[in-house]
């Protein structure tokens, strides 16, 4: 029953995003794609003495903020793995990279994150952004958690935005629908965890803002309730 409600929220999330994918295109102004996350860019003076960069972009898309990245960085020697498990959206990012001309920048891999391997002590910063509560369970969401801590070097940094108190409705009866999310955690829950798993890094950013936004679901047009969670933080010498 389990496996098979994972599969109908998988299938689910893939249309919806194969569908906003195809209708906007990168940086396209008025589009939802129009600009990398203001907290992605706000941490670029964090990196601007580093002689090289690694930045794992889990639940990656088009390059939104894996391209600002590789372009700001083009003078030194600069990788970015971009995880995403839409084939779609790995070869749009391809395509992306190519016009901005860091191609040679980008690693693309269609995974689903739970299944990518982080390399320990390998990265100067991980992201996931809007990605981790697709990932397969409660115990895969905690298991990758620690994995992104024990991936990242001295003074690497995590940035995160996750979704909890996720609410559907349908957009024309109101009807309250099943959440199509594979985590769904009370917010306050999501809080004590994110501070259990990275105790004793240096906590750069953490808010928590409630939203609200239509979003395109097989049955038709749905309106989605969210607690948007932000924490940013960066390792210190263990």
């Amino acid at each position: 029953m389990e496996n098979m409600r994972l599969l109908e929220i998988r299938e689910a999330e893939k249309k919806s995003h194969m569908e906003m994918y195809s209708g906007a295109e990168l940086f396209e102004p008025g589009s939802w794609l129009q600009k990398p996350v203001k907290t992605v860019l706000d941490l670029f003076p964090l990196f601007t003495e580093h002689k090289e960069l690694r930045v794992l972009d889990l639940g990656c898309g088009v390059g939104r903020n894996s391209i600002p990245i590789a372009k700001e960085f083009r003078t030194i020697p600069v990788t970015l793995e971009c995880v995403d498990i839409l084939e779609l959206a790995i070869d749009k990012l391809y395509m992306n990279a190519r016009q901005h001309d860091v191609e040679d920048n980008i690693q693309g891999t269609v995974s689903a994150i739970e299944d990518y391997p982080i390399v320990t002590d390998g990265y100067d910063m991980i992201m996931a952004i809007s990605a981790l509560e697709h990932i397969d369970s409660k115990e895969s969401f905690e298991n990758k958690l620690f994995e992104i801590r024990n991936g990242l070097r001295n003074k690497g940094v995590v940035c995160l935005i996750l979704n909890s108190n996720v609410e559907e409705y349908d957009k024309e009866s109101g009807e309250k629908l099943s959440p199509q999310f594979e985590v769904n955690l009370p917010t306050e829950c999501l809080e004590l965890l994110l501070h259990k798993v990275f105790a004793g890094f240096e906590v750069i950013k953490e808010t928590t803002r409630q939203q609200q936004y239509d979003i395109p679901r097989e049955q038709g047009m749905v309106s989605l309730t969210t607690d948007v969670v932000t924490f940013v933080a960066r390792k210190n010498s263990e």
